[in-house]
């Protein structure tokens, strides 16, 4: 067997050609993955886009109109008659045509997805409106044709410089931020991304964001004088939540306005947040500082709750001793013993108005101008036995 060698020189000639031939494959691996990918791209779109003109061709030639009118008809565009909607709608609905999301994703650069961010909070549901908010928000975005991705958000989450995956992943169109955990920077940094955002449940005291509140001042006034005038109390505290967090403020403001009225003394006492477990502890501590007080008006159910049980471990009786109302009318309020008395808020609604806002915002064409929006959602008092009726 014979084995020949090439020279020296020439198997570094071989070399550096193959070398320089492979470097030149790899400097166009990124090029040919983004022409892949933008061919399966264009031909997912141009098969969808056959596909639904077929579906339209098949109700024009039914319905004995264009195209044009039928697609018209489908965005729920102007400039046709009732009769002409009405037979479009009807082959359409007996043709079963389902709208192909994603060619129209490909078409409006729109993912059809919305995201809800919440913060992570160990709560159980039955003491958080939160959950219903989700609920309204999920249905109108159903009926609206958007789907709903969620999220939650930690403290340090917040404080992170990297951007919120779904937004920096571009796999929704926009956010709905939920409640007043969420801090302001955390906010604003999405709202600089150029992202539409609408806050649930939370509001920016300087920067003007679309938002949906509770009608918070006005509630917690009804609740304060209805102690006040019914009642005759005259020695009330207010636990409120964080003083940053807007339902804090509001509801705390409400309280205070209803005893000035009345020529009482304000009693405020701050929680770094909103729970059973807050709520017993500073139960305990408002007793010590306000011995001889006979009524409580607590920031939300769950504090309410929480000092209802400190009362009773210390032999307080309620509504006797003390009386004690609530905000939010949760499921776990008119279980309780005895009943709560609170204003109930339609969770549901606040989800839907912020969902709505949010895809006006969404399909806004650049030409319209954006007005922002603040929206109070209105409360339903709940009279119960725990403030003695």
């Amino acid at each position: 067997m014979v084995v020949k060698c090439l020279p020296l020189a020439k198997r570094s000639e071989v070399t550096v050609t193959w070398i320089e031939t492979l470097s030149r494959a790899i400097d166009r691996v990124p090029d040919l993955c983004y022409n892949v990918v933008q061919a399966v791209a264009l031909n997912l779109q141009k098969g969808a886009d056959v596909a639904k003109s077929l579906t339209l061709r098949e109700i024009a030639e039914k319905t004995g109109v264009s195209a044009s009118t039928v697609s018209r008809v489908l965005n729920d565009q102007p400039g046709i008659s009732a009769e002409t909607r009405a037979r479009v709608l009807a082959v359409a609905r007996e043709l079963q045509f389902v709208p192909n999301m994603a060619a129209q994703s490909l078409a409006t650069k729109r993912t059809r997805n919305i995201g809800l961010v919440t913060f992570k909070r160990s709560v159980p549901p039955h003491f958080v409106t939160s959950s219903l908010d989700a609920v309204g928000i999920d249905e109108e975005c159903q009926r609206l044709g958007y789907h709903l991705l969620t999220t939650l958000v930690t403290e340090e989450a917040m404080k992170s410089d990297l951007p919120l995956p779904m937004v920096r992943e571009k796999r929704v169109d926009g956010l709905i931020l939920a409640g007043p955990a969420l801090k302001p920077s955390f906010i604003l940094e999405l709202y600089n991304s150029d992202i539409p955002i609408v806050l649930l449940d939370n509001n920016l005291r300087e920067t003007d964001i679309d938002c949906v509140l509770h009608e918070n001042e006005e509630s917690t006034y009804w609740l304060t004088q209805h102690l006040i005038h019914e009642h005759q109390h005259q020695t009330i505290v207010f636990l409120s939540g964080p003083n940053a967090w807007i339902s804090s403020q509001e509801r705390a403001a409400g309280y205070r306005r209803a005893l000035v009225e009345a020529s009482l003394e304000p009693h405020i006492f701050y929680m770094p947040d909103t729970t059973v477990e807050t709520g017993i502890e500073v139960m305990k501590t408002t007793l010590a500082e306000v011995p001889h007080l006979t009524a409580v008006v607590a920031v939300n159910d769950a504090v309410a709750i929480g000092a209802a049980r400190a009362c009773k471990e210390m032999g307080y009786a309620i509504p006797d001793q003390i009386a004690i109302v609530g905000f939010d009318d949760i499921r776990w309020a008119e279980l309780h013993d005895p009943p709560l008395t609170t204003v109930h808020a339609f969770g549901e609604e606040m989800g839907r108005q912020a969902a709505r806002r949010l895809v006006d915002l969404i399909e806004n064409t650049p030409q319209q101008e954006h007005v922002r929006l603040r929206l109070r959602v209105g409360t339903k008092p709940v009279i119960r036995r725990s403030c003695g009726c």
